[in-house]
């Protein structure tokens, strides 16, 4: 890596003035405080935690197939890894630099600063942040620079495993820092507010739920192939169980359930003011970010019909539209499809020009055909994330926290469990996405006897219709439940049954998730890949469990579960990479399992490790399962050899 002058932010909302000379000291003196405090330099790091989230979370999006563009090359959707997967002629990737410069180097002068005034507080905040951090980004890449990361221009490359090792253990021993009242409770601790912490405001108790949240996080990486014994399976239990407690201790910033889960909250504004999902598509540091491009994007049949059951799905002139089923059965099975956008105008269909508001969506790199345009496609900037410049970017969710506890819970056989807790916390997914839709959304004709102010049904592009909270209700409840609900009268002798809101295993995508007799590994890890909506963790899943579907047969555990069934490649990949001289099968089980190593950095400073891996120029680098993610019985241990 290049060792060059770090950037900084020049100005955060609601923080002081911050800059690139305020916060830098290039020559360091860890016997001696720096010319600036700690103080200055961690909005910045704070910040930078939620953006590396973001970082990862953007290109991950498309490599699950969750979001893809009208078009199918890279020079027309804008880059490779939303289209054709040909990563090696990109010239960056913004969380290569995000880890190793914005945090790392950052963070290290920070500690350096907290030890040399005795104020361990900021110390804990760093560490904690870094630690998150390295999982980012080692989840990306593999193997990377950890032990000698800033030594050099050319630091040695440590394997994956031995991060492995070191995460787990700076987990442990920070957990026992956080448990330390000398520590914690020491006089000497200069006080952070949420002007300096914007997440916590410098309470370390809910720090502490991070570490303990990213512990768990990290023993579920043995699930399935490398150990899922009830042992591993408790620990991960255990430890999904201990920051789910953490987060729920004290004053609660979100709530009974959701707790002290960590959000970053924008205020907005201009640039970084704004959430970084939002409309106004901030770019971090020019030349070193991306913005979103949610403007550009388009939900994937996979997401839309698959997962979130649209209704009428093979009804080219009725699918997308709210009435596809009757008055109330909404615009598909699952609620929160009215929740993370908004349906637009545009053709009935490709042979039908008549203009209809429909939930409109592609196949994967498909691109779009000659009837429409991108105006047609759902305005994705909706739900809790994405839906305005106020909103909040969060490090981790409690909903994730509640699907790892879930996951190991149905490896250990306990099935019931495992779908009572994934029920749970897609139900409160709902209510997180909701939330949003209340305030941006106001009824500007609201009726307090029926409560009008749920998604409905639209009349025109980008505006939501509203309903009554009694049949937004009965949808969720049909979702969860899968109930029904109907009126009936007789007529002539005969009794007719008008319906409000159908089963959804009668509409849709026919398959109701939540069914304790029946609840498979496929339920629980298709409604976990829905509740992470815009986080990078959506795309390890994916990984874990090796893409697998129908097409790829690739069987998980005894009972051989297909995990994703209707998932297939993306179309129009760049043929050298993933198709030529491939048969069938092995393009089906042939897909993106790692980034390769930023081109800008390590290309042209450290060439000699990227050719010491393999991963130089080398398309198959980019096939390679991390250790996580290699056939079960490969690797037997995540932080061994």
């Amino acid at each position: 890596m290049n060792k060059i002058k770090l950037i900084a932010l020049s100005a955060l909302v609601g923080l002081t003035t911050v800059s690139c000379k305020d916060v830098l000291d290039d020559n360091v003196n860890p016997d001696k405080a720096h010319v600036i405090d700690a103080k200055k330099g961690l909005p910045v790091l704070v910040f930078y935690a939620q953006q590396i989230n973001y970082d990862n979370a953007e290109y991950n999006a498309y490599f699950t197939q969750m979001l893809t563009t009208t078009d199918k090359t890279k020079l027309s959707s804008g880059y490779s890894y939303k289209s054709e997967w040909e990563l090696l002629t990109m010239n960056r990737h913004p969380q290569w630099r995000r880890h190793f410069y914005d945090i790392c180097k950052n963070g290290q002068n920070l500690i350096a600063n907290s030890q040399a005034i005795k104020s361990p507080n900021y110390e804990l905040i760093t560490r904690a942040i870094r630690l998150m951090s390295t999982q980012l980004t080692t989840d990306e890449f593999g193997d990377m620079p950890r032990s000698q990361a800033l030594m050099s221009n050319s630091p040695q490359y440590d394997t994956q495993a031995s991060i492995y090792a070191w995460m787990l253990q700076e987990a442990d021993d920070l957990i026992k820092m956080f448990d330390d009242p000398s520590i914690v409770d020491s006089p000497d601790n200069q006080k952070i507010d949420f002007s300096t912490d914007r997440i916590y405001g410098g309470d370390l108790s809910r720090w502490k739920g991070l570490v303990l949240a990213i512990k768990a996080r990290l023993l579920l990486r043995n699930i399935p192939n490398i150990d899922h014994s009830p042992a591993t399976c408790q620990k991960i239990v255990d430890a999904a169980d201990a920051a789910i407690q953490q987060w729920r201790k004290g004053d609660l910033l979100y709530g009974a359930w959701f707790g002290n889960e960590p959000r970053y909250n924008f205020t907005g504004g201009t640039g970084e003011q704004s959430c970084v999902w939002s409309v106004a598509q901030p770019k971090i540091n020019s030349w070193e970010s991306r913005p979103n491009l949610l403007s550009e994007a388009v939900p994937t049949k996979f997401f839309m019909v698959d997962l979130l059951g649209i209704g009428k799905p093979d009804d080219e002139k009725l699918c997308g539209q709210f009435t596809a089923e009757s008055q109330h059965d909404g615009w598909a099975n699952d609620p929160r499809c009215g929740l993370l956008m908004l349906a637009r105008t545009g053709p009935t269909s490709s042979s039908i020009e008549a203009a209809k508001v429909k939930m409109r969506y592609l196949d994967s790199n498909i691109g779009m055909g000659s009837s429409y345009k991108a105006v047609n496609f759902p305005d994705m900037y909706m739900g809790a994330y994405a839906g305005a410049t106020t909103g909040y970017n969060p490090l981790f969710t409690m909903e994730e926290l509640y699907f790892i506890k879930a996951e190991a819970l149905y490896w250990m056989g306990d099935k019931t469990q495992a779908c009572a807790l994934a029920k749970e916390a897609t139900e409160h997914n709902i209510e997180r996405h909701l939330e949003f839709f209340f305030q941006k959304y106001p009824n500007p004709n609201y009726n307090e006897k029926t409560d009008n102010k749920y998604p409905g049904d639209a009349a025109s592009s980008d505006v939501p219709g509203y309903q009554a909270k009694k049949w937004w209700d009965l949808q969720v409840d049909a979702f969860l439940n899968n109930t029904e609900d109907y009126t009936e009268k007789t007529v002539h002798g005969q009794v007719r049954r008008t319906y409000n809101v159908h089963k959804v295993t009668e509409r849709g995508n026919k398959h109701w998730f939540f069914n304790p007799s029946e609840f498979s590994l496929s339920d629980l890890m298709q409604q976990k890949y829905i509740a992470l909506y815009l986080q990078a963790e959506q795309w390890t899943d994916m990984r874990r469990y090796h893409y697998s579907n129908n097409r790829n047969k690739y069987g998980i555990g005894d009972n051989q579960e297909i995990i994703y069934p209707t998932l297939r490649r993306p179309y129009n990949l760049y043929a050298a990479y993933w198709i030529d001289g491939l048969t069938e099968a092995q393009k089906e089980n042939t897909w993106i399992q790692r980034i390769n190593y930023d081109p800008e950095t390590e290309e042209k400073y450290n060439r000699s490790e990227l050719e010491r891996l393999g991963a130089y120029k080398n398309y198959k680098w980019l096939q390679e399962p991390m250790i996580w993610a290699k056939k079960y019985g490969e690797v037997t241990s995540l932080t061994g050899e």
